[in-house]
This record gives structure tokens, C-alpha cells and sequence, in this order.
């Protein structure tokens, strides 16, 4: 009888734990639809970043 009792309650609290991640894995899908739809608006977020050649050449090297 006791065993039972025990058994039960781990058996409650792994589907507790289960039911935590799951809400956190929608929580982390959510956030992370939220941040991919932010970066279509931002400006330049789809532009591939410089290399450092041409971030370089961009500036006037021209002593004063």
C-alpha cells in the first residue's frame, strides 16, 4: 500500500515536471516567433554584416 502511495506521487510530480517543460517549449517558440517577425521590421537585418576589408574602405584613412 505504501509502495502505491509512492508510486504515485512520483508518477504526479514527473507529470508536473512534464507539463513545465511543455509550457516552456511554447513559451521559447513564442519568443522566438516574436524576435524572427521584430527582425523582418528592423532595418538592415537582412543585410549580410561587412567584412572587415570593406568596413576598412569605407573610412577617409586621410591624415589631418
Amino acid at each position: 500500500m505504501t509502495t502505491r502511495k509512492t508510486d504515485d506521487l512520483i508518477q504526479g510530480e514527473a507529470d508536473l515536471l512534464a507539463a513545465g517543460r511543455k509550457l516552456q517549449h511554447q513559451g521559447l517558440e513564442l519568443l522566438r516567433a516574436e524576435m524572427e517577425a521584430l527582425a523582418t521590421l528592423l532595418p538592415g537585418a537582412a543585410a549580410p554584416s561587412k567584412t572587415d576589408a570593406e568596413i576598412e574602405a569605407s573610412f577617409d584613412n586621410m591624415p589631418v
